[in-house]
């Protein structure tokens, strides 16, 4: 059997080396020619399944080590009766650390308090869901916009208009890309939304870029500078609109579901996936980038605020956005893209991070400690 897959998928080598011959390839520039004799195809965001790609192989067997599959032609998949799996939730815990340590960067630096405010959380699956469980335990009132799972009676949140959300004080965004069906997410939010956002808002999209209408956004933001903006996901990357990303408070290059445990997780689903498609039985799984995972965090900032230090002290944002902001200015941003994507492959998340405890409150150990740190 012939494997070829992303050389980029956390751990690809030493889980899937065993199935069969294993082919890497760079996920920008596989091409049809590549995969003629494959059996199975492993791909990332970047690479786009579709016809063009698989038209003429072998390949039986499709997996992406993602949550989003906007990048994949799922139709044509169920057509050629290639069998398809996806990474769907092995990022959720990431992604909802990257909002945590965005709404850190409000609390230290635009006067933001979690205490009074209303998080509207657009998208409620594995990630939404998760933010707005977390944030409901820090008392912290959430509005939720999920027509499909307020039409199935889903879950125990209760659900809103999406004008409704669009009032919240923070507004962030968890849905797939999707341009049919009753509920598209193309453009979901444009002028008219970007326009109900209240004064001193925060839009977070750590979900997809085409949610949310880039010209509208840039025209908007030229005119309104008290929304602070939190950006992972862009139109056309890695060559996205640098004038854009200058006018976002915290710009950064689709990382907000990179991380260490987000990878080994994705790699896992994929291989279960693969066995039983296979019908290769089970085999122990590789400890994918989990190893030592008692971090302390050196918190440097003690006082009322020193529990959202701690969130960039583990996580520095701020720094991540300015290079990134950078090397747009420079001309160099398609590569900055790429290579900051690929040093965040080893990023941790805040359940793999000790910290000391008489550096906090006994509140702000429980803050922290809901999102997922642990004390020694």
């Amino acid at each position: 059997m012939k494997i070829f897959a992303d050389r980029n998928i956390l751990a690809v080598e030493a889980k899937f080396s065993r199935y069969g011959e294993l082919h890497l390839f760079d996920g920008r520039s596989v091409d049809q020619a590549d995969l003629v004799d494959a059996d199975a195809l492993l791909v990332r965001s970047i690479t786009s399944i579709d016809e063009t790609l698989l038209g003429g192989s072998k390949v039986r067997f499709v997996g992406t080590a993602t949550s989003g599959v906007d990048h994949v032609d799922r139709a044509y998949l169920r057509n050629a009766g290639i069998h398809f799996v996806d990474a769907k939730g092995s990022n959720a815990n990431a992604v909802v650390d990257y909002c945590f340590t965005a709404l850190a960067c409000a609390a230290l630096h635009k006067g933001f308090s979690f205490a009074g405010s209303r998080v509207g959380i657009v998208g409620a699956g594995a990630v939404g869901g998760l933010f707005a469980a977390k944030l409901e335990e820090l008392g912290v009132e959430v509005r939720c916009y999920d027509p499909f799972l307020a039409a199935r009676g889903e879950g125990e949140l209760e659900y809103y208009s999406l004008e409704t959300v669009l009032e919240c004080d923070v507004i962030s965004l968890h849905v797939p890309l999707t341009v049919s069906g009753p509920y598209p997410t193309l453009n979901l939010i444009g002028a008219k939304e970007l326009a109900a956002l209240e004064k001193n808002a925060i839009l977070i999209n750590a979900c997809r870029a085409d949610v949310v209408n880039e010209l509208a956004l840039k025209l908007f933001l030229s005119k309104r500078e008290d929304i602070m903006t939190v950006f992972d996901v862009w139109a056309d990357e890695p060559t996205i609109d640098s004038s854009l990303a200058q006018l976002i408070d915290i710009a950064t290059p689709h990382i907000a579901g990179y991380s260490a445990e987000a990878k080994s997780n994705a790699t896992k689903i994929l291989a279960r996936a693969f066995e039983e498609y296979f019908r290769l039985g089970t085999t122990p799984d590789i400890q994918a980038g989990e190893e030592n995972s008692d971090i302390t965090v050196a918190e440097n900032a003690a006082g009322k605020l020193s529990q959202w230090s701690t969130l960039l002290a583990a996580f520095p944002l701020i720094e991540l956005s300015e290079q990134f902001k950078q090397a747009l200015r420079k001309g160099e941003g398609a590569e900055a893209f790429d290579s900051l994507r690929e040093k965040l492959l080893q990023r941790r998340e805040f359940i793999s991070k000790t910290l000391r405890r008489n550096t906090y409150s006994s509140d702000q150990q429980q803050q922290l400690s809901v999102l997922g740190f642990r004390f020694e």
